[in-house]
C-alpha cells in the first residue's frame, strides 16, 4: 500500500485519487443509508424530489454531474432534520472529507 500511495504522489494525482475515493464512499454511504431504513429507490427518490433512475445512478456511481443540492436533499430525505443540518448530510460530508494517509 504505500508503494502505490508513493507512486501516487510521484505521479501528482493525489487529490484526483482522494476525489473519486471521496465519491465512491459517497455512493455507499448513500445505498446503506436507504438500505437500513427499509427504503426502496422509488421510496427515497419520492422523498427527495428526484427520479429513481437518478437515485440508481448516483448508488451506481454513473451519475457524472452529481451537485451538491442534489445530494443534501438526498440526504435529508434518509434522515431528517436536526438542529438545522442533517444528520445523513453530516454523515456523507464526514465520508467525504475523510483525511487519507
Amino acid at each position: 500500500m504505500a508503494l502505490l500511495e508513493r507512486r501516487v504522489d510521484e505521479l501528482g494525482l493525489r487529490r484526483e485519487v482522494e476525489d473519486e475515493l471521496a465519491q465512491i464512499l459517497i455512493e455507499q454511504k448513500i445505498t446503506r443509508l436507504r438500505k437500513n431504513r427499509g427504503l426502496t429507490q422509488a421510496a427515497l427518490a419520492s422523498r427527495s424530489g428526484v427520479s429513481q433512475p437518478m437515485i440508481a445512478q448516483i448508488e451506481s456511481g454513473k451519475l457524472s454531474n452529481l451537485t451538491l443540492k442534489t445530494l443534501a436533499r438526498t440526504a435529508r430525505a434518509l434522515g431528517g432534520e436536526s438542529e438545522g443540518r442533517s444528520d445523513s448530510f453530516a454523515s456523507i460530508r464526514r465520508v467525504e472529507h475523510h483525511d487519507w494517509p
